[in-house]
């Protein structure tokens, strides 16, 4: 299943609720199979049962709404694998939304600031605790650290 890791969000969604949809369309028929054997069919009269008593166009509308559900779930489980584990449920649940959102920006524009000082220093930059990188690696981190407090100056 993680086979789209590295691609963009959309295709690991779509991957995953395919197979996850074929497991529960396979499951399904198995399903169908076995009350038509137990109901005494002989197993060469399924497809012809599956012709002439079965609602195929039932069976598709409930397929079609699995698979949007199915969409659904892996979009909002990609999304909290990639926010961290947690993360949608405190959105949801805990922060109010103008904290949230105030607190996602300030976090954004650290890790922004972050990936910056790190493609413009070398390694050895910020092991030298005199140098001007190491100071503003190690402001940046305690501003991570402590996202209440995180001022929003720095962009």
């Amino acid at each position: 299943m993680r086979r789209f890791d590295g691609a963009p969000m959309i295709q690991p969604i779509l991957f995953k609720s395919a197979i996850y949809w074929l497991c529960v369309f396979i499951v399904r028929l198995a399903d169908e199979f076995a009350h038509f054997v137990a109901a005494g069919g002989a197993i060469a009269d399924f497809s012809d049962h599956l012709v002439n008593h079965f609602s195929l166009a039932r069976f598709l509308s409930i397929q079609i709404w699995l698979m949007v559900l199915f969409l659904a779930y892996v979009t909002i489980h990609e999304l909290n694998e990639l926010f961290g584990d947690g993360e949608l449920y405190r959105l949801f649940f805990r922060w109010r939304s103008s904290e949230a959102k105030l607190t996602r920006r300030q976090r954004i524009r650290l890790l922004t600031r972050l990936n910056r000082l790190t493609e413009a220093n070398p390694i050895e930059a910020f092991s030298e605790r005199t140098s001007p990188a190491h100071t503003e690696l190690v402001a940046i981190l305690h501003e991570l650290a402590s996202p209440s407090t995180a001022s929003s100056t720095h962009a």
